[in-house]
Formats: structure tokens, C-alpha cells, sequence
């Protein structure tokens, strides 16, 4: 009979330094009795835990409180809003926004720098991202926070760390984390760990983390320009194979014959996406992201009951139902949340997809909803993506 291998005693202390972190930033600020208690660990285990958190900068005390029984009170913990945390980054192909974020959440700094087209070579965003990149690092030597990472979330498929395609910025096979490594040892912070992420799954951790959205499975369709979705399960993301789950905006839609950049045609994007709405509800000019001043003609004049543009909202949420009333009873998700340029499209437009979806899936009991987070969450997101990564592992941070 085989046996389970035995927990390595280096292996039980990663995981015991885990538990008291996470316990930490659950509960504190809290004592390191309490942290006994709801860890199981003896209090001399929790002692010796705590004193390399201390040490680690990853824990603070912050006086005393009441000690639950006879004796002194008890000195408290709460994660450090000094010690180390993480730098977001967000990008389209009109900006850069950037986020400073510490253990406990908070937002130490927000940079935006706008730009005309980021199209085209990758080198274009990493030089756009220098200045967002040195605000942040400044603020971070201003208020004692060490970075321990930089985190990018963008439009695009992943794997392994390579951005492997990014129709709407026009990349293909970009090692973004290296470009921009050489970016940070330039600006005097060589070292620093740099990943990437897709922004639409970025994006879906955001309603989770941000918003309050805890069921099993929840979708997030959205997008600057370009469409694509994000899917959590069990409040993971889930990203596919070869990580091109959520790609939506490439999905074939009936009726639709319009050419997509993707060299087919009638995809989701060519009837949903800002740019084909901005075309046909008669707009000149290319889309723009809401941070740089996007959707607020196309959202006038859905207001305003202009033919043009209340036809091809109709016609995008007619498509967009369709394309989720694929995917919804696959996956069965508690909510799909309508985020980039579909909110300010109104309640209408929302009603418009959910009845669409209704009539392909008249059992589900899926909720559609607008996102209510603001156009920079994807820096934010990313950024805690670092911070978290310290909260699950500081052994790997003690390591550095």
C-alpha cells in the first residue's frame, strides 16, 4: 500500500508561516494567543512565527489590547502597510495606469500617462510605462514600502509569462516581463520580479475582491476595445489549456458578415466591440479607453434616443446574448458582470442582453449586471496579485 511521503520539517514551516499571515490579515489586528487558537499551532510555535514576520516586515505590532483573561494585555499584529507591496499595471493602446498597493490593501499612489497609439512595438508601452513605473517606485521610497513586484494586466492571451497574442495592441509572442525588467534596472530597481496576466481575468478577480462577488463561478465580459471574458471557478481563474479561455470577442455571430482584424468575419467584436458601435451609430474616430476620455459620445447618444446608435446597441446586445447564451449553460455561473464600454450603455442596454440570453437559456437563473468598479481596477487587480502572492507564500519573500 502506497503511503502519503512525509511533510518535510522545511515544508511544514512555509506552511506554518502561511497560515499566520493569512490568520493576520484575516483577523487583525489580533494577538498571537488568538492566532494560536485559530491556527492550532502551540503559542510558543506562533511566537517564534510571528518574530520572523516582525522581522520579515511583513507584520507590525500596534500597541495592546485586551488580553481575554487574568494578565497583562496582549501586544496586537496587523499585516504592515510599511513593509513590502506590489506595483500594478494596467495597458491599452491609449495609456498606462499604474497603482502602488500595500499588504493591507490600501492604495498608496494611482499614475496614469496617456498615448496616442501603443500599437505596433511593444516598446512603445514599456517606454509610455517608464514615467508611471517611476512615480510609483518614488512614492514607494517616500513612504518606506519596499516593491516586491510589478504585476501587468493587458488585453491578450498568456502563457508562460509571454504575451503569446495581443490583437488590440498588435502583439504577438512578447516576453513583456523581460522588456520591462530592463525598463526597472534602468529606473535603479533591477531585480524585481515582473508577470503578466490577461486584463479580462484581472478584471473578474476585481468584482471578487472589490465588489463583493463570492459565488462559485462568475463571468466578466468586457473590454477597452477588443471583447474578451474572464472566468473565476471556486474563485480561481480559469484560463484554459493554452490559456485562451474567454477569448469571446471571436466567436461567430449570426448574421453578422463584417470583417474582423482576426481575418474571419461576423465575430463579437465586429458588432459589440466600441469601435464597430462607434461606426455604426456614425462616429468618426478610433475608440478610446474610458481613462482617455472614451464612450461619452456614443453613451449621449444613447441617451438622446439617436436612431443610429440605439440601433446598434440593440443589435450588440442582441449578439452578445447570443454568444453568452453558449457559454452560460456550460459553465453556470452565479452572475456575468458587463464591464469596459458596456455600462455606460445603460440599463436598457443590460435589460436588452439579459432577455437575449433568457431566450437561448430560459431555465437559468444567471445574473447580468453592470460592473461598478472604476476603469483603472485592472492596475489594481494586478497589483494585488503581488501583494496576495506575499500573504500565501513570505517564505518565498524571506528567500529574496
Amino acid at each position: 500500500m502506497e503511503r502519503d511521503a512525509p511533510v518535510r520539517p522545511v515544508q511544514q514551516h512555509r506552511h506554518n508561516l502561511a497560515l499566520v499571515t493569512r490568520l493576520a490579515a484575516r483577523l487583525g489586528p489580533v494577538s498571537r494567543a488568538r492566532l494560536a487558537q485559530e491556527s492550532g499551532l502551540t503559542k510558543s510555535t506562533v511566537t517564534q512565527l510571528t518574530g520572523e514576520l516582525l522581522d520579515g516586515g511583513l507584520l507590525r505590532e500596534i500597541g495592546t489590547g485586551r488580553s481575554g483573561g487574568p494578565g497583562r494585555p496582549a501586544n496586537l499584529l496587523v499585516l504592515n502597510s510599511l513593509g513590502p507591496a506590489g506595483i500594478g499595471l494596467q495597458i491599452e493602446a491609449d495609456h498606462v495606469a499604474g497603482c502602488l498597493l500595500d499588504l493591507t490593501g490600501r492604495v498608496r499612489d494611482r499614475a496614469l500617462r496617456r498615448a496616442d497609439d501603443l500599437r505596433g512595438d511593444p516598446l512603445r508601452a514599456v517606454k509610455a510605462a517608464e514615467p508611471v513605473l517611476r512615480r510609483l517606485l518614488n512614492t514607494a521610497n517616500s513612504t518606506d514600502n519596499v516593491v516586491a513586484g510589478v504585476a501587468v494586466g493587458l488585453p491578450g492571451r498568456i502563457r508562460d509569462a509571454t504575451v503569446v497574442r495581443a490583437e488590440s495592441l498588435g502583439w504577438t509572442e512578447t516576453n513583456l516581463p523581460w522588456l520591462l525588467g530592463d525598463r526597472l534596472t534602468a529606473l535603479g530597481a533591477g531585480g524585481i520580479p515582473v508577470t503578466v496576466a490577461g486584463s479580462h481575468q484581472l478584471a473578474a478577480r476585481a468584482e471578487r475582491w472589490f465588489d463583493g462577488e463570492d459565488g462559485d463561478v462568475l463571468v466578466y465580459v468586457g473590454g477597452e476595445d477588443g471583447l474578451g471574458a474572464g472566468v473565476l471557478v471556486g474563485g480561481e481563474v480559469h484560463a484554459g489549456a493554452r490559456g485562451a479561455a474567454g477569448e469571446l470577442g471571436h466567436v461567430r455571430v449570426g448574421g453578422a458578415e463584417e470583417p474582423c482584424v482576426c481575418g474571419g468575419r461576423g465575430c463579437l467584436d465586429t458588432v459589440a466591440g466600441q469601435s464597430a458601435l462607434l461606426r455604426a451609430a456614425g462616429l468618426d474616430g478610433p475608440a478610446r479607453s474610458r481613462l482617455a476620455g472614451g464612450e461619452s459620445g456614443l453613451a449621449r447618444l444613447v441617451r438622446s434616443g439617436e436612431p443610429r446608435a440605439l440601433s446598434a446597441t440593440r443589435r450588440a446586445a442582441a449578439a452578445l446574448g447570443e454568444v453568452l447564451g453558449g457559454l452560460v449553460p456550460a459553465l453556470d455561473p452565479e452572475v456575468v458582470v458587463l464591464g469596459g464600454h458596456f455600462p455606460a450603455l445603460g440599463e436598457d442596454f443590460l435589460g436588452a442582453v439579459e432577455a437575449a440570453l433568457r431566450a437561448r437559456c430560459p431555465g437559468s437563473a444567471t445574473r447580468v449586471r453592470a460592473s461598478r468598479l472604476p476603469p483603472d481596477v485592472v492596475a489594481r487587480a494586478a497589483a494585488t496579485t503581488v501583494t496576495d502572492a506575499l500573504i500565501e507564500n513570505p517564505a518565498a519573500w524571506f528567500a529574496e
